[in-house]
């Protein structure tokens, strides 16, 4: 819960709930995750959690998981998915803290997370010739990382608003 209230969900209350059931494939226990955003009586979680809301739940669990089962890599696929501003801000520090303790690989398309990184790859799809399209991958130097967080910033015509901001962002 503290780390939810970190990720700006101030009244946010999750719990557990492990019933015992009949031993079948799935197990002996039928587990329910209940959630409230606002502090009152939690309910099934995919009954009431928005996408935003389920974003920040996923990283929270994920990150105790790191903490406490060990893991070597964690590949998060977008899991900023329906966050923005100071929240996103406050996912990728999250993220960046699972990094001192394990690799951590974060795919995500808003600046306030990229910029958190020690290392920006760009990755891209193209078509080849025989119209198969082609995915390719490259590392990022110091100046191709403040194009790309200000075209994250900006969209196709990068601005020196958004190159001045993707600086900031970065710590350049």
């Amino acid at each position: 819960q503290s780390a939810l209230h970190f990720l700006e969900l101030d009244r946010a209350l999750f719990k557990v709930d492990v019933q015992s059931c009949e031993r079948g494939a799935t197990g002996e226990d039928s587990v329910s995750f209940l959630f409230s955003s606002t502090g009152a009586t939690p309910m099934e979680l995919s009954r009431c959690a928005s996408g935003g809301e389920l974003s920040r739940i996923m990283l929270c669990l994920k990150e105790m998981m790191g903490r406490f089962v060990g893991m070597p890599t964690m590949i998060f696929d977008e899991i900023d998915t329906g966050v923005s501003g100071s929240v996103a801000d406050k996912m990728g520090r999250m993220i960046c803290t699972m990094g001192t303790h394990m690799q951590v690989f974060a795919i995500t398309h808003l600046p306030q997370v990229a910029a958190k990184g020690d290392a920006h790859y760009l990755v891209s799809k193209s078509e080849d010739q025989s119209g198969r399209v082609v995915s390719s991958i490259r590392l990022l130097d110091s100046e191709s990382r403040i194009r790309e967080i200000a075209r994250l910033l900006s969209g196709e015509v990068i601005t020196p608003a958004a190159l001045a901001n993707a600086r900031e962002l970065l710590g350049f």
